[in-house]
């Protein structure tokens, strides 16, 4: 990051699932304070079926050293989980912005189940929603910037999210 504080933007392609999951390492580079950026909704064990809001989720700390420049996040329909939830992370940042197109709208844990005769299934044990109530389960992140590549985009090899990228760092 060193190498990053005083460039004019970053580009973060989260267009992949991430290798770890590093929002504790993210907070120390691009927050000025603490900020929520989730609510969560887990099962109440007390009325078994029943959910409840569990708790705000916070990223940052104070720190007068943070990035001041512009955050572009790159995401897609094949992001899911973990993916999802770094980018709720990211777009908490000051000068950030979503660019791309829906995601999967599969974030939160993953609960497994044994059943029967050795078969497993999962579900998300936890509801993931943005600080101000909405869902971002089945309906994925919110997009700030809507691009999609096109078959002329991806016969020449060109990447418009990238490029829009560019284009919203220099604006």
């Amino acid at each position: 990051m060193k190498k990053f504080m005083n460039k004019k933007g970053i580009i973060i392609d989260l267009r992949c699932y991430p290798k770890e999951f590093s929002t504790s390492i993210i907070s120390d580079y691009f927050f000025p304070t603490s900020k929520e950026f989730a609510k969560f909704t887990a099962t109440s064990l007390q009325h078994l079926g029943k959910f409840e809001m569990s708790g705000n989720a916070k990223i940052g700390k104070a720190n007068s050293n943070y990035y001041k420049g512009k955050i572009a996040i790159l995401v897609d329909e094949t992001i899911q989980s973990a993916s999802e939830f770094l980018t709720l992370v990211l777009r908490t940042a000051l000068k950030s912005a979503v660019i791309g197109s829906q995601t999967a709208g599969t974030d939160g844990d993953l609960c497994e189940i044994p059943l029967p005769g050795g078969i497993m299934t999962a579900i998300s044990g936890l509801g993931i929603y943005y600080p101000n109530g909405k869902g971002t389960q089945r309906t994925g992140i919110s997009i700030d910037i809507q691009v999609k590549p096109t078959l002329q985009s991806i016969r020449k090899g060109d990447d418009p999210l990238i490029q829009k990228a560019i284009t919203f760092i220099n604006r």
